[in-house]
């Protein structure tokens, strides 16, 4: 991580427009990493693939591909929020409710074309609502992300069972069947994916991307170089909640109902498939790409697994253990990279 050098003057005021000029390039240089994980990460989901084809012909077709693609794209969309607000050294636990929550409203209000597009849109400014108050509770009142979140994880799970109290529901049949056709020869599930990973491309050159990194790189330096913290940190946890409304329409594709639990049992898988693919829970490190690896990687272990007659149990167990990995080697290579920092001082 590159330091923000401060000039010797009388007041931070008299520092400020120099730190300005310089701050596209020192948060430039926030987003730069050598963290190998998102490689490895990859590493593991073509082993996993591979060892599934093994045992399951057919595998590599384009068909079963996509439909490898449609069950990891909720847990993508939703590993995308939760991975950037990691970034910021933060955590939404709230992703799961805003699944719920909105997953129960699409399987009780997507009757028709101009329903889904507009009940569509209103699950995404839910989604934005929901993650932007997070953000201003985090940000502008200083309260702490985990807390936070577990307390509107729990509000936004009542809303859920109070618009769907048990699972059912339904959604068209031409919504639902969307993510299992194909388009220029490639299924859908998978031209999502791309599109996903363009989006991010494109937005982690940009001014916010870069602000993003530098608060949870340094927070005070961040602060000192000019970043608006509170405005920061609500974006963040909006775009958290706006992928999980994502996350939700995409899950619903694939159940054709909701449920107002949903989104409880992929908190977890949603934080691990962040750090899997190389996003720092200490924030300032990580990407995407590395997180479509990990829900990927979590997707193929419970192929794996179903595959290999294992009981479903393992599948648990063996996410919390690549959690603890992934954990681990974010550690070790962050130790060893302080270690090199302190020899070239």
């Amino acid at each position: 991580m590159s330091e923000v050098k401060l000039d010797a003057s009388p007041s931070s005021d008299d520092r400020r427009p120099a730190l300005l000029s310089r701050l596209p390039g020192e948060l430039g240089a926030w987003t730069r990493s050598s963290d190998i994980r998102p490689l490895a990460a990859w590493v593991l989901a073509l082993a996993f693939l591979f060892t599934y084809a093994a045992l399951q012909p057919g595998t590599l077709s384009h068909e079963q591909l996509g439909i490898i693609c449609a069950d990891a794209l909720p847990l993508a969309a939703l590993g995308l929020g939760q991975g950037i607000v990691i970034l910021t050294a933060g955590i939404d636990l709230s992703v799961g409710g805003v699944l719920s929550l909105s997953t129960t409203i699409a399987a009780t209000h997507f009757t028709g074309g101009g329903s889904i597009v507009l009940w569509g849109l209103v699950i995404l400014a839910i989604g934005v609502t929901a993650g932007a108050i997070n953000g201003l509770l985090v940000g502008r009142f200083g309260l702490q992300p985990f807390i936070v979140t577990l307390a509107t994880w729990s509000i936004y799970d009542g809303i859920a069972l109070y618009v769907l109290p048990v699972e059912g529901g339904q959604v068209p049949v031409g919504y639902s069947n969307w993510i299992n056709n194909s388009a220029g020869g490639l299924p859908n599930a998978i031209w999502a994916l791309i599109v996903m990973v363009a989006v991010w491309l494109w937005f982690k050159r940009t001014r916010t991307a870069r602000q993003i990194y530098a608060v949870g790189s340094d927070r005070e330096g961040a602060r000192i170089a000019g970043v608006n913290l509170d405005r920061t940190l609500v974006v963040t946890y909006a775009i958290s909640g706006f992928c999980a409304a994502v996350a939700a329409l995409f899950y619903v594709m694939l159940t054709a109902s909701g449920d107002p639990t949903s989104g409880d049992s992929l908190i977890l898988p949603s934080v691990a498939a962040a750090v899997i693919g190389g996003t720092s829970l200490f924030g300032g490190k990580g990407g995407f790409v590395g997180t479509v690896a990990g829900a990927l990687t979590l997707t193929l272990l419970g192929d794996v697994i179903f595959v290999f007659n294992l009981p479903s149990y393992w599948t648990v167990v063996a996410d919390g253990l690549l959690l603890i990995v992934a954990v681990l080697m974010g550690g070790a290579l962050q130790s060893l990279q302080a270690s090199r920092t302190r020899k070239r001082q």
